[in-house]
Parts: structure tokens; sequence; C-alpha cells
């Protein structure tokens, strides 16, 4: 199996999912362990993962202004995403 590029961190998509009650590890965990993934607008990637502590976490990510994912947001799964990949 391919291993999946490392995502790119900063200091404004740490602060922006710490707002939606997710850390970057867990974030990590759900890119690392999908159950899911879709395409999204502008280019972007859904992730849906499950942490350790079974977090159901979505994941968006850009490819927009770099080769390596940037996470934009991190979020718990809606209960629509919940459905469809669970």
């Amino acid at each position: 199996m391919k291993s999946k590029p490392a995502l790119v961190w900063d200091a404004w998509n740490k602060d922006h999912i710490k707002k939606h009650g997710v850390t970057v590890a867990e974030a990590e965990e759900a890119y690392h362990y999908e159950v899911g993934r879709t395409d999204s607008y502008d280019g972007r990637q859904m992730f849906f993962g499950v942490t350790k502590k079974r977090r159901l976490i979505t994941v968006a990510v850009s490819y927009k202004k770099q080769r390596r994912p940037y996470p934009v947001s991190a979020r718990i799964m809606s209960k629509k995403e919940r459905r469809m990949y669970l």
C-alpha cells in the first residue's frame, strides 16, 4: 500500500481546527485511517476517518498552492457523512 504524503501544518490551520474542537493528532489520524473520501470544490478533497479514540473526523485538504496536502479544515463528521461513509 502506498503511503500518503504528510499534511502541511502552519499556525493558521492549527488554530482553525482547534476552533472546531479537533487536534492536529486527530486530524492526522483521520487522514491516514480514512474510511472514505470525496472531491470537493476548488480542487479540494474531503477525507473521512476514525481516530484511535473512535472520534469521527472530516478533514478538508487543498492542493491549490502546494503539492503536499494542506488541511484547510478538520471537524467532527456530520450525520449525513456518517451515514454515507460508515
